[in-house]
């Protein structure tokens, strides 16, 4: 039964089943199934925007490593220059 409903749910947008719950347009069974629904999208939103955050913070950390490695070369190249 849950399947149906949330086939259903998945064909609206989800504001549309919120609002259609809240307005109490469904059954109290069919609410309840539009409340797990709605937070299933919310809590793999929140995945997906967590995996985002992480990957772009390690992106950052291996391009702060970029930087200070290049500025360990550039520091080494001016000693070397400095005693030429």
């Amino acid at each position: 039964m849950a399947e149906k409903y949330y086939r259903e749910f998945e064909a609206l947008d989800p504001d549309e089943v919120r609002q259609n719950a809240n307005l109490g347009h469904y059954n109290p069974v069919k609410t309840r199934h539009a409340r797990h629904y709605l937070d299933d999208l919310e809590r793999r939103s929140n995945d997906s925007t967590r995996d985002e955050s992480l990957r772009t913070a390690k992106s950052a950390k291996n391009a702060a490593w970029i930087a200070a490695i290049a500025a360990i070369v550039a520091a080494i190249c001016a000693v070397v220059t400095w005693f030429l």
